[in-house]
């Protein structure tokens, strides 16, 4: 079965794709220094860590890794300089973009260089109990029993349906399936479950599925359709470990 990148925005600020950005960032050990009371210097706090798109070439190549980076913390907690330690070539320049946006606490003693490291890698399959995240994937047309596509996605206010951490944990996992009527217009006029993984995640995504809108193929204008079905796919991830 197939699914498609059209419905694949955000879960839990997880999957902006079906191929996304799995970024982390972390402070590593700060060099030994201490201030004239010999007092060790605390390391500065995050405030907030973006992070840039995953370079284009990196996902071409299906590059994954680690990039290690010595950055200068100023007074404001903005970084003003960051040099890469190691690292693949291709996740370099993407992580120094990142770090340049970054807002620390301001540092008690300014300028202050630090080390930390960012990681890029593809979400990958991994059983729920263990499980950092999940993706949500949904088909990009209905079809009826027959096997025929009447309809694709048009226009809606939504986005897919949430993964609970709850279900995922637990093991709830795998494709769902929804029963969908269409009015002339291609809105959802009558919805059921077809194949369930669970109460709750049957709710949230029958309330989801509720606001969009499709777009009904050529040849299939008339009378509207019915017994269409809708996949969706429940998968839990786990971050790659470099």
């Amino acid at each position: 079965m197939r699914f498609s990148r059209l419905f694949a925005f955000s879960v839990v600020s997880l999957l902006a794709s079906n191929i996304q950005s799995a970024t982390q960032a972390q402070d590593q050990t700060l060099p030994k220094k201490q201030d004239i009371t010999g007092t060790p210097i605390p390391r500065p706090k995050i405030i907030s860590a973006p992070t840039a798109p995953y370079p284009d070439e990196a996902l071409k190549k299906n590059i994954e890794g680690k990039v290690v980076l010595s950055i200068v913390v100023d007074g404001k907690g903005q970084v003003s300089d960051a040099k890469a330690l190691s690292g693949p070539p291709e996740l370099i320049p993407a992580a120094i973009d990142s770090v340049k946006r970054w807002q620390f606490e301001p540092p008690t003693h300014a300028p202050l260089v630090t080390t930390v490291e960012i990681s890029y890698g593809h979400p990958k399959e991994c059983p729920g109990a263990v499980s950092d995240a999940g993706e949500v994937r949904a088909t990009s047309w209905l079809e009826n029993r027959d096997g025929k596509v009447i309809a694709t996605p048009d226009d809606y206010d939504s986005s897919l349906p949430p993964y609970f951490e709850e279900d995922r944990k637990a093991g709830v996992a795998g494709d769902m399936v929804l029963g969908l009527t269409l009015d002339s217009e291609g809105r959802v006029k009558e919805i059921h479950v077809v194949k369930s993984l669970s109460a709750r995640l049957d709710d949230a995504a029958i309330k989801t599925v509720r606001t969009w809108k499709f777009k009904l193929v050529d040849g299939n204008t008339g009378k509207p359709p019915e017994d269409l079905q809708l996949h969706i796919l429940y998968r839990p991830t786990c971050m790659p470990q470099f």
